[in-house]
């Protein structure tokens, strides 16, 4: 019983220096949505062809939190509380969606002025 009492009385500092505010995210929401839209982008990107290994998928996604300056467990973090608190969570959704389709519009507006090309039968067209 005493050992516990001893243990309990050391762990306690180190336990509470662990601390972090959990009434807001690591990553706040317009990191988020910016993370999110190319996480999707990406996603979507990989899909279309084959990578070797998921190592190289896991790759581009660390790579792509460290642009933002996160971790994958500051990913987690916050992805964990945006899904306890889902009125945000879809207000970082509704930004991620509006991110992506300014993406598709400023594409379709680049592929509108270059020249016309002969069809491709193996290209596919952003609906």
């Amino acid at each position: 019983m005493k050992t516990l009492r001893l243990l309990l009385f050391l762990l306690l500092p180190l336990l509470s220096s662990c601390h972090y505010d959990k009434g807001r995210p690591i990553i706040p929401e317009k990191d988020m949505a910016q993370i999110l839209s190319e996480y999707y982008l990406m996603q979507s990107t990989m899909s279309q062809f084959e990578l070797p290994t998921n190592e190289t998928r896991f790759l581009y996604y660390t790579q792509l939190l460290e642009k933002y300056g996160y971790s994958e467990a500051d990913f987690d973090s916050s992805l964990l509380w945006y899904t306890k608190n889902r009125d945000v969570f879809e207000k970082v959704y509704i930004q991620a969606t509006s991110i992506l389709e300014a993406k598709k519009d400023s594409l379709n507006a680049l592929l509108a002025t270059q020249p016309e090309q002969p069809a491709d039968p193996n290209a596919t067209a952003i609906p």
